[in-house]
Order: C-alpha cells, then structure tokens, then sequence
C-alpha cells in the first residue's frame, strides 16, 4: 500500500517505540509534522525553540534510556539543534534529529534557507544522511535509530521537501529483529583476576559512574560484601542512596571532603561506569579494576591494573558471588566520624538566615520537601555547585545534568521532558536566573502541555560563577551583571504559578506552595552572588 514517505517515516519511529517528538514546524518539514498528526499515536510537542527541543529530547534519552527525537527546518532551525545535539553527543545519550531539507535541484544555490546540513552534522553524529530516494525511507530511519542506540549518541537524517510529499511502498520494518542484545560481561578468567584484587586489598573503595546507573542495588550488595565505601561522580549523584551507611557522597570538585579524602587512601578502586571527568579527580596512582561497557573509556586517562569490558549490571555479579566477605564496622565507623565533621562545615552555611538568601539553606528546605521519588535537574552554574554539595539525595531520586558540555539552559528542558516521561512524578529544576532566561520563553510549553514542572530559580542579578572565574583569573568583574524581569510575575502571566522569596522566614512556606500547586511555577529566591562555594573545603 502506498504512503507518503513521511508517513512511512513516522510509522516507523512508532514501530521502534518512540512516544514524543519535540521541535517546531515550518516550510521544509511541514510533511514530517503533519504525519505526526495523522498517525496520532506520536506525540508532537511543540517548543519555542529548537535548542530547548533538543536539549529536552537529550534529557529525554538519559532519563528514559529510550530515543530521543526532535525535528527542525532545514537552515537556522537545523543550526538551533546543535547545542542539544552536542549534549546528546558528549553524555552519550542517543537522540535523533529529523530535519527538513531544500528540495535537491537548490542544493549549493544560495537558496532561502538552504545549507549543507552533511556537513553542519558531521562532526556531531555517529550517522548523517540524507534520505533521497522515497523506497529507502524506512530503512534509512531503522539505520539511524540502530546507530543512535547501539552507540549511544546522535543520528541525524535530512529529507527533502519532495521527498517528504513522494508516495512509497517502503514497508515497516519490525525494529527487534534488526538490533542486538547489547548487554556484555567480561570472560570469566578476568573476573578471577579482579576478585584476587580485591580479596588482597585492605582498603577498597567503588566510585559509581553514569554507567552503573542500572546497578545501584548489586553495587551496594559489593560494598556490604567486602566492607567497601561507595563514592559516586556528579553524574551519578544519587544512583546510591547518600543516607547509606556505607556512601561517601560526590567525589570531585563539587563533592565531599570525606569522600576525597577516603578515596585518596584506597589501596584499591573499583571504579565502574565513569568516564573520568577531570572534575572527578579519581586519583591515578592507585591500583584500579575499571568496568566499562564501552572499551574506549578503559584506560582513556591513564593506565589501570584491569579493565573489565562489560555492562556494570552485567558485570558484578559474578563479582558478588566469588568475593570473600569481610566486616564493614571498621569503615563505617570512620565514616560516621568524617561525615560528622563534613557536616559541621555545611551546617554553618545551611542555617545561615541572612538576607539575601543563601543558597544553602535553599537546599536544605528543599532536601526537608522534596519527594523521595523526585526528578531532578539543575543547571551549570554555581547553583550546581551547592546542589552537590548541600542536598544529599535518596537512590530513589534521580538526577539530570549536561555534564561534559555543560550546557546553560539544559536543567528547565530536562525538566520538561522528565515530566513528559514521567507525568506522576514530582519533577523539580534547580536553576540560575542567567541560565533560566535563557529558556524561558518555554515555560509556556509547560503551560501549554499541563506539565507542572517546579522551578526554583537562584536569582543573584548576575553570572555569578563566571564572577567567581573571573575573581579566580585575577580579572576584574566584567559583563556579568543581569537586568531581570519579575520571574515569578512571569509564571503567573503565562498561566502558571509564581512565588517571591525576599526574606528567609518566607522559603519554606513558599515553596510549600510550589510544590503542592498542581500547576508548573516558578520560585524566584533572592540569592547573593557573594556566596562562594569554598573549593578548598573539599580539596583540603
């Protein structure tokens, strides 16, 4: 039976599951857009602008580990992707972006809106193509949702105006049939290997990745197993309940000094699903087993003593079952007794009632609030920095951050698209008031889409981690001061809720309020910009 081969494409992408495409339309994917609402199983949500589309449909991907999809215009909608797409790219979330394109007879013609998309793609895509014949169209779109997966990273597929609106007899391909298990462990005679280090190892200590996010109970059946304490990074802040007993907290520049400091004496790390950021700092002149699922990530840094090609869920296991057991006492003990300490230095600041507010006791009464089930984003800036320092999170919570390219704007469009996929669940963002207006033209796609998405928006009327890096580059303050509108004024005239916060006695009663509107809201708290996270409390 003939169709559109924008129907066949849609069908498809529903075929391989796909329940939300994110984007604007416009005049060189009119065809794509309208097949979404005659299939009318697709969800078509409509953003105020491309980068949002696809900075939500990466965050889409990390939370739901599903594809994301967005779709532009061919010219300035198709530049407007890049930002997501590279977020998408960097914390290896797979994301395929649908793009119109000028019909082919205008290519290389100074055409309206005609660019070479190959190439604007090129260095951000794992697969980059251009559908040109109206037969290979379901084809095309398996091979770019296979590529995305199985890479984990970002497609793109462009298709002209014609051949959008060309009949096809392309039939739906059944997408199971065409992907592989793609789950791995490690040959047996290398697990032997690492549980001999382990067993000889006096001090061990697991640093959790992105990558274990999957494992968080088999890693902490490890821990209490050979007595080992867990540290986590950023990214995966919160894939190990922080109240756990055997939990460090984040290893890193916005981390623990307990957790520093007990990494730094191991004798062993057991380091799984991390990618070794720089900001991490996992020492490397310790002894490491590292697991990893993808091969290239053993070793990138520096050498270590094992690599374990494997998925970490894959992987422990048999881990688990050939270790031998020792007492955990000794190192909870310590534990207890570091964080005591820890928890003095936070204390100071999260008590703190001064006016403006500072952004530890923001943390604090929302730690008291939040759901114990709650998602949550944040944003880059230096609201990220307290978060992980001040809010210590359950492993029933789960976080979203742009992590390697650390994109301004990425914690509202993940809030956005958390709510999407989890529409039950309480979705929280965490922002600045430099990175929020970036963004919030979309706050009334929230309105638009019933998504009662919570806003808490540091307001300090500047960038004020780019003050900080300045101050740090013995360079003046710069071109970091904001004019603000009234953001809490700015919920209420899109449809939303909104609440001011000027004096600490209000927060918790506001946010409150907030948290229990069935609406999307915007909490707007007065903050200072003096406020300084103190690095060397956790590097000392």
């Amino acid at each position: 039976m003939s169709k559109r081969v924008a129907d066949i494409i849609i069908s498809q992408l529903e075929e391989i599951g796909v329940k939300y495409i994110f984007g604007l339309p416009g005049y060189t994917n009119l065809d794509i857009v309208d097949a979404i609402r005659v299939n009318g199983n697709l969800n078509f949500i409509l953003f105020r602008h491309e980068a949002t589309a696809a900075l939500a449909a990466s965050a889409y991907a990390k939370l739901t580990d599903q594809l994301g999809v967005c779709t532009s215009i061919a010219g300035p909608g198709a530049t407007n992707l890049l930002t997501g797409l590279y977020d998408a790219k960097m914390d290896r979330a797979p994301v395929l972006a649908l793009t119109g394109q000028v019909e082919p007879q205008f290519l290389g013609t100074h055409t309206l809106q005609e660019i070479d998309l190959k190439a604007l793609f090129e260095s951000v895509s794992y697969f980059n193509k251009t559908i040109t014949t109206p037969q290979e169209a379901a084809e095309m779109v398996v091979l770019a949702a296979k590529t995305a997966i199985l890479n984990r990273g970002v497609s793109t597929l462009s298709i002209p105006t014609n051949i959008q609106r060309s009949v096809s007899t392309s039939k739906i391909i059944k997408f199971s049939k065409r992907i592989p298990a793609y789950r791995i462990k490690p040959p047996g005679f290398l697990i032997d290997e690492a549980v001999k280090m382990i067993n000889e190892a006096s001090k061990p200590v697991i640093i959790a990745g992105w990558g274990s996010r999957h494992a968080a109970n088999l890693i902490i059946s490890l821990a209490e197993k050979i007595g080992a304490p867990i540290a986590t990074t950023f990214r995966a802040k919160g894939v190990i309940s922080e109240y756990h007993p055997l939990s460090l907290g984040v290893l890193g520049s916005v981390g623990t000094r307990l957790a520093r400091e007990i990494v730094n004496n191991a004798d062993l790390l057991v380091v799984l699903g991390s990618s070794y950021s720089k900001e991490t700092g996992i020492p490397m002149n310790i002894k490491t087993i590292q697991v990893d699922y993808d091969p290239m990530n053993i070793g990138k840094r520096f050498p270590v003593e094992l690599g374990l090609y494997g998925s970490v869920e894959d992987t422990l296991p048999d881990l688990i079952e050939r270790v031998q057991p020792r007492d955990s006492t000794d190192i909870k003990n310590v534990i207890v007794s570091l964080r005591k300490d820890w928890d003095a230095v936070l204390k100071k600041d999260s008590e703190n009632s001064a006016k403006p507010l500072h952004p530890a006791k923001i943390l604090a009464t929302l730690n008291t609030l939040a759901d114990k089930n709650a998602i949550i984003s944040i944003d880059v800036g230096d609201n990220s920095w307290w978060f992980g320092r001040h809010f210590r999170m359950f492993g029933t919570q789960r976080l979203l951050i742009s992590g390697y390219l650390g994109a301004m704007g990425f914690g509202f469009a993940a809030g956005l698209a958390s709510q999407l996929a989890y529409p039950d669940e309480q979705c929280i963002v965490i922002t600045g008031d430099g990175a929020f207006s970036m963004v919030m033209a979309d706050f009334t796609t929230a309105v638009k889409y019933n998504l009662p998405v919570k806003i808490l928006v540091f307001n300090n009327r500047e960038l004020s981690m780019i003050r900080h890096e300045q101050a740090e580059a013995a360079l003046p303050k710069f071109g970091v001061d904001l004019l603000n509108p009234d953001f809490a004024s700015f919920a209420v005239t899109c449809g939303g809720v909104g609440f001011s916060v000027r004096e600490p006695s209000e927060l918790e009663d506001k946010m409150v309020k907030l948290l229990e509107s069935e609406k999307p809201g915007i909490l707007d708290i007065e903050t200072d910009p003096a406020y300084y996270w103190g690095l060397d409390d956790v590097l000392k």
